[in-house]
């Protein structure tokens, strides 16, 4: 059973808070309305995986009907972000259909050190997401083209994809945080291999839309690494995938991350990590509040 205790708020506080959100006054999304509520309650641990992973029950997981969000891409959505971290709040790392408690460097994606997800955990809203999960397959360097069907990578996205509905899972997000790899290509290319990767796991259950059921696709603009600026191209393709009609909406804008904010120039500082973070979280909530026409 979770137990819950309130704030000298009071729950009346936290509904009103609830109910702004819902009506579309992002203000109050961004607000801390998850402050109203301590932490909710964590789930048993059951053991610990060979890496030092601690492992929950999936059905424990089912049970409090987590928002499940599938994030992939290059080393930016992976683990070569400076500084590990353990979320605060109750988050779950799903992978390969087991279930462990959220902690860098995340289960699924490559790299040893931090991600950005870890601390995205902890910015979403409590009052709205008090449970969340992770699937984290991020591969660093790789290209859009690798991710489509019939590239190297694809793979990695359709067995993530149903190892996770087979463990009785909803994917209400994919976060797609990747582009630098592709400097150079071309608009039309960029859009057709990332068209081509989103139909390859509609067989899976994943459909992108804006209704209950389908899941919500976020394209982050993510074009610099290393030296040299923005790729203007390769932004105003990622840019000319959102649809938020048809379910394709706007992701943390990277590039705007200045290299103040990253440890090697290309991937991010703790301060970047938490930046970033929090970019994905005000894209989310907007996602999250939309209504078709």
């Amino acid at each position: 059973m979770i137990r819950r205790r309130y704030s000298s708020g009071g729950p009346q506080r936290s509904t009103i808070a609830i109910l702004l959100c819902v009506a579309n006054l992002l203000s109050a999304c961004n607000s801390g309305i998850g402050a109203e509520l301590p932490l909710p309650a964590r789930l048993e641990v059951i053991g610990t995986s060979s890496d030092g992973r601690r492992e929950v029950r999936c059905s424990e997981l089912r049970a409090v009907q987590p928002v499940v969000f599938l994030a992939f891409g290059q080393s930016i959505a992976s683990n070569f972000n400076q500084a590990p971290h353990t979320p605060e709040r109750p988050s779950y790392n799903i992978h390969q259909g087991r279930c462990f408690e959220a902690r860098d460097p995340m289960a699924g994606a490559d790299g040893t050190l931090g991600s950005m997800w870890s601390y995205l955990a902890d910015a979403l809203p409590g009052d709205l997401m008090p449970y969340t999960a992770f699937v984290t397959i991020g591969v660093g360097a790789s290209s859009v083209a690798q991710w489509d069907a019939g590239g190297s990578l694809n793979a990695h996205l359709t067995v993530a994809v149903r190892a996770t509905r087979d463990a009785g899972f909803e994917i209400s997000y994919l976060l797609w945080h990747q582009g630098s790899a592709d400097r150079g290509t071309t608009e039309e290319a960029y859009q057709s291999h990332f068209r081509g990767m989103i139909r390859s796991i509609a067989p899976y259950g994943v459909l992108p839309g804006s209704l209950p059921g389908n899941a919500r696709v976020l394209i982050a603009v993510h074009t610099r690494c290393g030296s040299g600026g923005q790729d203007v191209v390769l932004a105003a393709a990622q840019r000319g995938l959102v649809d938020p009609d048809n379910g394709f909406f706007p992701g943390a804008d990277t590039d705007t991350v200045s290299d103040n904010f990253r440890y090697d120039g290309c991937h991010l500082s703790k301060a970047g990590q938490e930046k970033a973070a929090l970019l994905w979280r005000d894209r989310i909530m907007v996602a999250a509040r939309h209504q078709p026409r």
